[in-house]
């Protein structure tokens, strides 16, 4: 009995045969009439020979109704043919050749059933199984792709992936999808959704050589996140799994599994947005308790430009005016004028909303900024300040306000732990480069942290200010690791406390 036979008659409802009622019937009018023939023959005919074999035919005839006990039924009729036909032709007498001949047939036609039988079995078994995969396939809320990959296999006898890279995605055949793949790319059905791997990679995928490379291998799985192009043209973001073939001769039954992930995508950029938020709420917090130093360091260099005016105004009233010196004291002026630009330019990135502008930093300038912001905070909190940072240190690559808030964060927290400790207050600021790495520490002489405390330095909302937010050591874990480094954060009360910054080189970071 073949497999789409059973496939038709175990598909339909209620376990009905779907073959046409014609179809079955004229098996068993066939089979009927043959084993007629045969018997006839047999017992007519005054051949010498095992005429009874035949009825394997009628057997194998039989099983294609694809019933089990019609197979048995029909295997005990033909056994029964074949004694009558023995008994008519030879009666029962000593046995001799024609018995040896019968009971070849009985033979025969008893393995012909046990034949039937088992295949009807097994192919029962199969088509069952079919059925299960094929449920599962389009019963799956997880995109299903079958794909035929044994053109790339042939092209990467001669070339190799590296070579193949740019033109395999349209080698790569598309031969089914599940309905969930169909409603993820917009899909009307999957007879319209037929063509390559080419037709629904976007053009900036770089997953694809990464599974090429896989596959030439001969690994079992690769795995990645990419962006298909829907039929509308949309792009939709996606995590996918590829299994790959066991065996060449299965090449054309790669299975890619594919999951969805536009929700988790703008969910994760929703996070971001809102930390950027709380971050500039953080450096607007931060700005507002160093006021007085942004006023002092602005009024500084506006002191220096009316005093060096001044100095010009009186070498040009001089008889006669002394423009060498005029010269000079409009230079300064300038020098002045433009350092305030600066600092005006500095504080507005720093309360600046942008997004991140990653660039090549010079560390010792990082620093230096950050502690200028500070100065007059730590001035007035009688905080001594030291910073050691050579001018050798390696680069780095990120956002300079980002970087900046993270330093002037933990000065300003330094400070505010050592206000009411007695004793010398002193932070250091020091910054060496470590293999790839360049490493700032920030170390305070206060009261240090709790044990307590420490573990929970870094969560969101947690403080040990009274009218702190919580969020500021949240945000500048955060911002450090979103630049591939780290924040940690070392204390044994009362020995003050010291937070160590890491931060991958340019080359590291590229």
């Amino acid at each position: 009995m073949s497999s789409q036979a059973v496939a038709e008659r175990a598909a339909a409802p209620g376990g009905k045969r779907s073959q046409p009622l014609i179809r079955t019937n004229g098996y068993r009018v066939s089979a009927a009439v043959l084993a007629l023939a045969i018997f006839l023959f047999d017992t007519l005919s005054p051949l010498e020979g095992a005429v009874a074999v035949l009825y394997i035919l009628v057997v194998f005839m039989v099983a294609r109704t694809g019933r089990r006990t019609e197979i048995i039924a029909t295997a005990a009729a033909c056994l029964g043919l074949t004694l009558l036909a023995y008994l008519i032709s030879h009666g029962i007498g000593l046995p001799g050749s024609p018995t040896l001949r019968a009971l070849v047939s009985i033979a025969a036609i008893g393995v012909a059933a046990l034949l039937a039988l088992q295949n009807q079995s097994a192919t029962a078994t199969l088509v069952r199984s079919e059925r299960r995969y094929r449920r599962m396939f389009d019963a799956t809320r997880i995109g299903v792709m079958q794909e035929d990959w044994s053109r790339v296999r042939s092209e990467l006898a001669d070339t190799s992936p590296a070579d193949l890279e740019a033109r395999a995605p349209e080698l790569i055949r598309i031969v089914d999808v599940n309905p969930a793949f169909l409603a993820m790319v917009g899909a009307a059905d999957a007879g319209s959704f037929r063509g390559t791997v080419g037709d629904i990679l976007g053009a900036g995928d770089r997953t694809f050589a990464g599974a090429l490379a896989a596959f030439a291998r001969g690994d079992a799985h690769f795995e990645g996140e990419t962006e298909l192009i829907g039929t509308d043209g949309r792009r939709v973001p996606v995590l996918f799994a590829i299994t790959f073939p066991a065996t060449p001769e299965d090449d054309g039954n790669a299975l890619v599994f594919v999951l969805d992930i536009t929700e988790r995508r703008e969910a994760h950029d929703a996070l971001h947005l809102a930390q950027a938020e709380l971050a500039h709420a953080a450096r607007v917090a931060t700005l507002g308790e160093l006021t007085a130093s942004i006023a002092h360091e602005v009024n500084q260099p506006l002191m220096a430009v009316v005093t060096n005016g001044e100095a010009g105004m009186r070498w040009l009233r001089r008889e006669p005016p002394d423009l060498g010196e005029v010269e000079t004291a409009m230079a300064r002026v300038i020098s002045e004028g433009r350092r305030a630009s600066d600092i005006v330019k500095r504080i507005r990135a720093f309360l600046s909303k942008a997004p991140s502008q990653p660039a090549e930093l010079s560390v010792p300038s990082l620093i230096e900024e950050a502690s200028a912001l500070v100065e007059r905070e730590l001035a007035r909190a009688g905080v001594h300040l030291s910073v050691k940072a050579p001018e050798g240190l390696p680069p780095v690559l990120g956002d300079r306000v980002q970087l900046q808030q993270v330093l002037v964060n933990l000065m300003v927290n330094a400070s505010q732990a050592m206000a009411d400790h007695p004793g010398n207050r002193r932070l250091a600021v020091k910054a060496w480069a470590d293999g790839g790495k360049v490493e700032i520490m920030v170390a305070d002489t206060g009261p240090g942290i709790a044990p307590d405390d420490l573990q929970r330095l870094f969560d969101p909302f947690f403080t040990t200010k009274p009218d702190g937010m919580g969020m500021g050591l949240a945000i500048c874990r955060t911002t450090v690791e979103a630049h591939g480094g780290s924040l940690t954060v070392e204390s044994v009360p009362p020995h003050g406390a010291t937070f160590r910054l890491s931060l991958p080189t340019r080359e590291l970071a590229t």
